[in-house]
């Protein structure tokens, strides 16, 4: 079984290296000069070029049996090349309602999934209608831009409305695409993360709510299962999870990032690909969340989403590889081979406990090693 992955990130690396135990080889397509030592070692590595033929494409990527990607803001272009000659999971159309936050809004409307309120934005007149509507603190996000909390504006007042205003870009995205949603600002107790996974014949499994949180946007630590979260929200999210993959005929793992509110969740966004909230499924369970996507793409069984006792994963975010430090008998590194920058994700640390609570216990010290004290 041959893969070919869009996309040259840490995310197409742990795939991969999911994969090859079970026999799979690999191919990856890179796009726009993107950083590719990652996955350097683990397969050829083809540059996107427009000019190729689909043909062709798919003689360059080893005339693969199954394509997917690592991340959903990519060009649909080579994916529907290649769906002439293969499968491609996720399919394109899910990708594409993923890519842009306001198809990404309709999508949930359509499955009927609790979801923040927005309004769409293409002129400063949408812009002055979501403030009347959703009042301040406003948060303006572009809908084909941005990721870890970027291209997001927070609006206090209306002399930042102006601001705003002044300096936006209200022409239309791709497919005529407003250029920006506006959603309230949401004053949630808590943000948690649902990973499923859809197999070709329609067997959908999760793995267990996962607690997330942020700092500046970007993920630091996550704890499974999510400590007190009920079972009826629990039940709400795997429901609505489940309708979204069934909806767009979905194959592989998908994530849903939600808010928490006393007793709703608010679905904020969805990854049609295997996530970072998901990574400590590679050191606490039978199978990760990468080995049940290469099986699920592969038309292969699903593995266990099981979790025993709990488990807690730390981003590594611009720090230098140090295993002296790093590694401890009872903690597992991954490292994603890439350059050093600040704030960029370099790799995780996962542990694993008997409760939620005894493994935030352990990920305290564990992070003040790291990070030094807050």
């Amino acid at each position: 079984m041959h893969i070919a992955v869009l996309g040259c990130g840490q995310l197409a690396r742990m795939m991969a290296l999911a994969g090859l135990p079970m026999g799979m080889t690999f191919s990856f397509l890179s796009e726009n000069n993107e950083d590719t030592a990652p996955v350097a070692g683990l397969g050829p590595i083809t540059a996107m070029d427009e000019s190729l033929t689909s043909s062709e494409l798919y003689e360059a990527l080893g005339k693969p049996d199954v394509v997917t990607v690592e991340r959903e803001q990519c060009s649909l272009v080579p994916l529907k090349r290649l769906a002439e000659h293969c499968a491609v999971h996720p399919n394109p159309q899910a990708i594409y309602q993923c890519q842009n936050r306001e198809r990404e809004k309709q999508l949930l409307i359509t499955c009927q999934v609790p979801h923040t309120p927005f309004v769409s934005v293409a002129s400063a007149a949408d812009l002055h209608k979501a403030v009347s509507e959703l009042g301040y603190p406003l948060v303006v996000k572009h809908t084909e831009q941005g990721y870890d909390g970027k291209a997001q504006w927070r609006l206090y007042d209306d002399k930042g409305v102006e601001n705003f205003i002044a300096d936006a870009h209200f022409e239309l995205q791709s497919d005529q695409a407003v250029p920006y949603v506006a959603e309230p600002f949401m004053d949630f107790e808590r943000e948690v993360s649902f990973i499923g996974v859809r197999a070709a014949n329609g067997e959908v499994r999760f793995y267990p709510a996962t607690e997330n949180v942020h700092k500046s946007g970007v993920l630091l630590h996550s704890v499974a299962p999510a400590p007190q979260l009920s079972s009826e929200l629990i039940a709400t999210g795997q429901a609505g999870l489940k309708a979204i993959l069934e909806h767009l005929d979905y194959v592989g793992v998908m994530a849903m990032e939600c808010f928490v509110t006393s007793d709703q969740l608010w679905v904020n966004e969805l990854a049609p690909r295997v996530h970072n909230s998901g990574h400590w499924t590679m050191h606490c369970g039978v199978v990760s969340q990468f080995e049940n996507h290469m099986r699920a793409i592969a038309g292969w069984p699903l593995g266990s989403t099981n979790l025993q006792g709990a488990a807690a994963m730390l981003n590594l975010l611009g720090v230098e590889l140090n295993q002296a430090s790093q590694l401890q008998d009872d903690v597992a590194l991954d490292w994603y081979n890439k350059s050093v920058r600040p704030g960029r994700k370099l790799g995780h640390l996962v542990l694993t406990d008997e409760s939620p609570a005894a493994a935030l216990a352990r990920l305290q010290p564990l992070k003040q090693k790291v990070y030094g004290a807050d």
